[in-house]
């Protein structure tokens, strides 16, 4: 649906559009974020899919009220529910519903601010949360002997961010007893924003001093001797179980009540304080509207699987917002024609996934059936979908000429098993044989030996960023890749792509 942009947008005429609207607006964001692989937003992606998980069959609940009045209570209190995770919250629904032209300013409350203090857990043992790096923040942690676990450096939009997984030792003892030594090492994640430099030549395993200076032009973080990381922001979150007992813990501690705070989400440290008791979670009318929540809500998670760099298809998820485009209002209207009108909408999405998505609604509808009638139809529309010949692909050609948008480097060790190698994930963006978007393509490393990072070859850097990429030249030479002068991947290769002990390495185009 398309996007009406207001300087001074009328109050919405319900609650009810507004709800509705989020749900359509959110399909075209989404759409719009991975429109071209030049551009490809996957943060955006994630954070738009990610709303729904809670939130989709509270909507369908509310649009199959029996009354007017009933779905414009159900959705006021939907709204509230959406907006009570927090700041950023509300001013996604402040910002998506102003662009949908049914702006929620004015319809609910705005939920109070965050709280980004220390909390408590359970049972009372403090947590920090994500905050500044500073010298205090890092205090009770040995910088000097720092272990490289993750390095991801990408292109959101047109902003270049990076962040860092190191384990490090503590300078703090711990208690005894409880099984304290054999706690795993803490871990520090650092997020950079707007980069400017990010230069890497490293090996599989990287242990050395992280050290950073910060002043009123920003962060430079060195890692290890064998890396640079210039940005304007620099936020540290830290995993650690005995943090509490580090001087920063230490002073958090007698300064937070020993009671648990209510409504806190543990150790996210998410403020849910004052956020309302969600809306029933039950579909009244129709089992076929049931189903249709069902199959939203598992197209969204399709669509946040960009989460994770390897798994990230910038064509699937255009597909997806293809078939569910408008799936909000269409609802709200199959709504009032009851369970004809639920099964009529699901026959109306599969009809527009064609042959290439009947593996798919066949698989969701069998997870999601019921008993009874609708159950009895969708298991024969389930029939009539497996029978359904799939296409078949071709191969795609390995890009000649590419723009990189992502590197993620998983170190030897990163996860708990230190025998485990190391690997890389590439995403580059590849221009069209003849005018059009760009494409997506994910290149996947296993036993990676060595690689070399320059983030002036992505394209676009700092805050002047464009996005609009610059394609350089893709060469695969037995165990090496290489983008450019700004990117170079080694692996140790065997016979017929084999790397290594039967690991694989791939170039290919899944989105």
């Amino acid at each position: 649906m398309p996007a009406h942009h207001h300087s001074e947008a009328p109050l919405a005429r319900s609650a009810l559009d507004a709800y509705v609207a989020l749900l359509d607006r959110s399909f075209v964001r989404i759409a719009e974020a991975a429109a071209d692989g030049r551009s490809f937003d996957r943060a955006t992606v994630a954070r738009c899919a990610a709303v729904w998980d809670n939130n989709t069959f509270p909507l369908f609940m509310t649009v199959t009220r029996r009354t007017a009045l009933r779905r414009e209570r159900a959705a006021r209190a939907g709204l509230r529910w959406m907006a009570g995770l927090g700041e950023a919250r509300y001013a996604w629904m402040v910002e998506q519903s102003a662009a949908a032209g049914h702006p929620v300013e004015g319809l609910i409350p705005a939920p109070p601010p965050d709280d980004h203090s220390p909390y408590r857990g359970y049972h009372g043992t403090l947590f920090p949360v994500s905050g500044p790096l500073t010298e205090t923040a890092v205090d009770g942690y040995d910088l000097s002997r720092a272990r490289l676990l993750g390095l991801e450096v990408e292109l959101s939009g047109t902003r270049l961010h990076a962040a860092l997984e190191v384990e490090v030792p503590r300078v703090y003892g711990l208690p005894e007893g409880d099984g304290a030594t054999g706690h795993p090492a803490p871990r520090l994640y650092l997020r950079l924003d707007e980069v400017s430099v990010a230069e890497f030549d490293a090996g599989p395993a990287v242990t050395g001093p992280l050290e950073w200076r910060a002043d009123a032009d920003g962060v430079d973080l060195r890692v290890a001797g064998v890396g640079l990381l210039r940005a304007a922001r620099a936020a540290l979150t830290v995993e650690d179980r005995y943090w509490y007992l580090t001087p920063a813990g230490r002073a958090a501690d007698a300064a937070t009540p020993v009671e648990r705070r209510p409504g806190r989400l543990g150790r996210l440290g998410r403020n849910r304080r004052g956020r309302p008791p969600g809306p029933p979670f039950t579909v009244r009318e129709g089992g076929a509207h049931r189903l249709a929540a069902a199959l939203v809500h598992r197209a969204m998670l399709e669509i946040r699987m960009a989460r994770f760099p390897g798994s990230a298809s910038r064509r699937t998820i255009l597909e997806v917002c293809r078939i569910f485009e408008g799936s909000g209002t269409d609802l709200l209207a199959a709504a009032r024609r009851g369970e004809e009108g639920g099964r009529a909408l699901i026959e109306r999405w599969v009809a527009r996934g064609g042959d290439a998505w009947a593996g798919w609604f066949a698989e969701q509808l069998a997870l999601g059936r019921r008993d009874g009638p609708t159950g009895e139809w969708a298991e024969r529309l389930a029939d009539r979908l497996r029978a359904v010949p799939k296409p078949v692909a071709g191969p795609r050609p390995r890009p000649e000429r590419a723009a990189v948008r992502l590197l993620l480097v998983r170190f030897a060790g990163h996860g708990y098993d230190p025998t485990e190698p190391a690997s890389a994930v590439v995403h580059l963006a590849v221009p069209p044989e003849e005018a059009g978007p760009w494409e997506l393509v994910v290149a996947k490393v296993e036993r990676l030996e060595r690689f070399r990072l320059d983030a002036a070859g992505f394209g676009a850097t700092g805050s002047g960023a464009t996005g609009s990429g610059t394609a350089a030249p893709v060469r695969k030479d037995g165990g090496r890749l290489t983008v450019g002068a700004g990117l170079a991947l080694e692996w140790r290769s065997g016979e017929s792509g084999q790397v290594g002990g039967g690991a694989r390495e791939s170039v290919h185009d899944v989105a």
